[in-house]
Order: structure tokens, then sequence, then C-alpha cells
């Protein structure tokens, strides 16, 4: 039997969406990159969607839908992302941006819950949250990028 994400994948694949699916340690990632985002339709975002590895449950899991919208902010560029983000963060529906540090990537994260009984309607839901994300991220992009302190 398909697990939800395998079925997202194959939906997507008939929607002709290009992106990845890997296996890293363990754990199963769909990786899409995603163009023609922000007002001017010129930025770029790599939206990833995995299982969060947790103990299992057996009626509810999580997933998170991780976007990187920029992968060069500097250590001298951190403190000053980090408070306009947090100006940003107030006012976003959907999840948060923040920084990883150690990688100088700025980032969108949000998780969902969803019931694990049905793969076939975990894999609807998964769908339409990755809808509303990527709707969040191309909304707040200008924004966020240029949150960026120079």
């Amino acid at each position: 039997m398909a697990t939800a994400l395998e079925l997202l994948r194959d939906k997507m694949a008939a929607d002709t969406i290009e992106m990845s699916y890997d296996n890293i340690d363990g754990t199963y990632t769909l990786r899409l990159v995603l163009d023609s985002i922000g007002d001017a339709e010129e930025g770029v975002i790599v939206v990833e969607v995995s299982k969060v590895p947790a103990e299992e449950q057996e009626k509810y899991g999580y997933y998170h839908f991780m976007s990187v919208l920029a992968d060069e902010v500097s250590e001298a560029q951190f403190k000053t992302t980090l408070a306009n983000l947090n100006d940003i963060n107030m006012e976003t529906l959907l999840g948060s941006y923040f920084v990883i540090p150690d990688a100088g990537a700025l980032v969108h994260k949000y998780v969902l819950r969803v019931n694990n009984e049905d793969p076939q309607i975990t894999a609807e839901d998964l769908y339409g949250c990755l809808v509303e994300v990527v709707a969040q991220v191309n909304n707040d992009y200008d924004r966020v990028v240029a949150s960026i302190a120079e």
C-alpha cells in the first residue's frame, strides 16, 4: 500500500509538477523547485514536504513543509534579519519564517497534523496544505526577502 507522501508525489506528477522524492537517513522527502514567486514573479523557492520523525502514533502523525526562500543570510545580517522576521511572523497566518544560522538559509516552516488511518485522505490533506503554504510564501515573498538586513 502506498504511503500518503507517495500518493502526493503521484498526484503532483499527474499535474506535471517537477519534483524529486528522496530517502535521506530514513526520512522520505518530496522536494519541489517553484519559480515565478513574488509580485514580480522572479523569485524561486525550494519546498520540502516530509513526515516528521516521531514516535508512531496509531491515529495521528505530523508532516512538515519547509520552504527555502534565500540562502545568503550572513552572520553579520543575522540579528537584524531575525528582528525583521519577527514583525512579519506576527502577521503571517500559516507557519513562521526564521533563519538557520549555520546554513544562512531563510526558511518558512509549517507543521500539519494529519489522521494516519487513510493514506488517500492524508495525501489530499497534504496537497491542500501545500497549495495554502505556497500561496502564503508567495504572498509574503517580497517582504520576507527584503527583510534580509543590508
